[in-house]
């Protein structure tokens, strides 16, 4: 889902000022929500040098706090075809430039069918769609304003490549990816050992139980918990 393109003003009663603004789906549980950003790369290094967010793209909240965008993929000024024969304001026919979530989403979803595609020629089955919201979480760049996740960015921005290599170094053991079911109120524990050099990240993604369904006006802005499960990760 991408995260609209109302993102210069808030819905009618809003709860945070300058947020608050992903409404119907955009809230769901199970789905992967895509922001838009506009990145600054070195055309020979190919490095990014500074990540913004789109001023179109709409920021969270949930209203019962959860994070959500999920992630963020470019969708800004993005060369893109269109009918041959319709007027292009750069001149090729067939061809001119977009901006919007209605292209950082698009973006997001192909490189998601390639990571699939990686996973499954290494391990000969596709991943869970929580563990692929998981990886893509867990390798995305953070951007240099707000560290961690956060209303704007969620995760941070696609990066393809690291999920590509994490898929390869779970293969050969130097990294993890597990799928696993937990009863409830079950644990799940591991040992591992980490050198002071070596940095170690976490990240952990489920697919949550339907909740009861809602509509009407007395639920707008209704801070009540809407996760059925709640699972924490410890180290």
């Amino acid at each position: 889902y991408s995260a609209g393109n109302n993102g210069t003003t808030n819905y009618t009663g809003g709860l945070y000022s300058g947020y608050d603004k992903l409404t119907g789906d955009k809230n769901a549980k199970n789905n992967l929500v895509v922001a838009n950003a506009n990145a600054q790369i070195d055309p020979f290094a190919g490095d990014i040098l500074s990540i913004i967010i789109n001023p179109s793209s709409s920021q969270g909240p949930t209203d019962d706090l959860r994070i959500k965008p999920d992630i963020t993929g470019y969708g800004t000024n993005v060369y893109s075809t269109i009918p041959f024969d319709s007027p292009s304001s750069i001149g090729e026919p067939g061809y001119d430039r977009y901006t919007g979530t209605s292209m950082s989403a698009p973006n997001v979803t192909g490189s998601l069918v390639l990571i699939q595609e990686q996973y499954k020629n290494l391990n000969e089955d596709v991943m869970k769609s929580a563990t692929l919201k998981a990886l893509v979480c867990h390798t995305a760049e953070d951007d240099q304003i707000t560290e961690g996740p956060d209303p704007k960015f969620g995760w941070g921005v696609l990066d393809s490549k690291k999920s590509a290599e994490l898929i390869t170094e779970d293969s050969n053991g130097s990294a993890l990816i597990k799928e696993l079911t937990l009863e409830n109120e079950g644990t799940f524990e591991m040992d591992f050992t980490v050198s002071s050099d070596q940095k170690l990240v976490a990240t952990i993604a489920w697919t949550d139980a339907p909740g009861a369904a809602v509509s009407g006006s007395q639920y707008l802005n209704d801070p009540t918990p809407k996760l059925v499960n709640d699972l924490d990760i410890r180290l």
